[in-house]
């Protein structure tokens, strides 16, 4: 962190995230309270996580395109769309419209972390020290989101979801300002004949050998935590105490945290095409595992050892991102891995909301166990065969 310019993008980008992880809850029980249906609120966020999905590639494009000066322009359509969905929601609108306008939010959110990931590779020489501050990003990351919908509770609880909403909207557009226009990096505006690089870089880019199999791998592991993310609710739940599941959770979440400092400060001699697959194998044992802790305290204690790997199996995705993209299309090749691990999660989450009122929760961690044993054998044999073996290292 001492080295020049580092601070100074990277503390207004973590203001800027940071409302990343209040505006869901914030967003949802705004839309809840205006129109009177939660189910209203759950269609809107679902539309709007549509769009963030389906559009993030083309604002990683702008990104690559025009670089960080255009981070500005996307929180004031993120913050406009947002006002124009919560007037709609306020005056009673009809839900298609509403989900249009849900669809206009989520298709200007600023990339604020994987723009920032750019800025690292920008910054740090390959090896120990962009590992380190990879490593640091998603660990920060990590709190932000743990620290969000605290935030969220807070506001809700003494006054109201709006003010939430305004804060991290106001977060957003400042974070974003004062980082896009930072101090610049390594990076220069890019040419005519760059940007035609840049999106011959950015088409070919699936098809760069492991990319796919290293988005498929982070997939699985995350669609086996969004199994993990209902059956310890419902786990809590049958052992007549709901209000655990959130500390529970809690733990998970900082196990990820501490194993992420934990992983940027060793030496790793196992490149990480070939580490993935080996994480996603310990974490099928230690998943499996859940199943036979049956005092609370003890699944607890399970759980924060399960997360300790989490971080750093996307640390290792972001690397290994950073290491097969060209240089023209880094912001697009870290989007597509936030999108791998959001479209996993959010499939496990599916699965998992399917399944919990017809089984126990100790088949929900089987079948999570299950997803991280094919992810191994199937997208990760392929992520291990494809890369050429170099190791990665990181510093003790």
């Amino acid at each position: 962190m001492s080295r020049p310019r580092v601070l100074r993008l990277f503390l207004p980008a973590t203001v800027g995230r940071l409302a990343y992880g209040i505006l869901p809850l914030a967003l949802f029980f705004t839309v809840a309270q205006a129109t009177g249906s939660l189910g209203t609120a759950g269609l809107t966020a679902a539309a709007l996580n549509l769009t963030v999905v389906l559009c993030g590639p083309g604002r990683a494009r702008l990104i690559d395109r025009f670089g960080r000066r255009v981070l500005p322009a996307f929180a004031s359509l993120y913050a406009v769309s947002t006002t124009l969905l919560v007037w709609a929601a306020q005056a009673h609108a009809p839900t298609p419209l509403l989900l249009l306008a849900a669809a206009l939010v989520g298709a200007c959110p600023p990339p604020l972390g994987p723009t920032m990931r750019t800025v690292w590779a920008d910054l740090m020489p390959e090896g120990p020290l962009r590992l380190r501050a990879l490593s640091l990003d998603a660990v920060v990351e990590e709190v932000l989101f743990t620290a969000g919908p605290l935030i969220t509770g807070v506001a809700i609880a003494i006054a109201d979801p709006r003010v939430a909403l305004a804060l991290a909207l106001a977060l957003m557009i400042t974070g974003s300002a004062v980082f896009g226009f930072g101090p610049p990096t390594s990076r220069t505006p890019a040419t005519a004949d760059a940007a035609d690089a840049a999106t011959e870089a950015g088409v070919g880019l699936l098809r760069s050998p492991g990319f796919l199999p290293m988005l498929f791998t982070l997939a699985g592991l995350f669609a086996a935590m969004g199994l993990v993310d209902v059956a310890v609710p419902v786990t809590a739940a049958h052992a007549g105490t709901p209000a655990t599941a959130g500390w529970l959770l809690a733990g998970m979440s900082a196990g990820s945290a501490v194993g992420g400092l934990l992983f940027g400060r060793r030496t790793w001699a196992t490149p990480f095409a070939r580490l993935l697959p080996k994480v996603a194998l310990l974490l099928a044992a230690l998943v499996a595992g859940l199943i036979l802790l049956s005092p609370l305290w003890m699944l607890a204690a399970g759980l924060i050892v399960t997360g300790l790997l989490l971080s750093p199996s996307l640390i290792m995705a972001y690397a290994l991102a950073d290491e097969l993209a060209p240089a023209g299309a880094r912001t697009r090749a870290s989007v597509w891995v936030n999108t791998a691990g959001n479209a996993g999660i959010t499939t496990g989450t599916a699965l998992a909301g399917a399944l919990a009122d017809h089984v126990p929760a100790q088949l929900l961690y089987a079948v999570a166990a299950l997803v991280l044993l094919g992810t191994a054998a199937l997208p990760g044999r392929r992520l291990a065969r494809a890369i050429p073996v170099r190791p990665t290292v990181a510093t003790s």
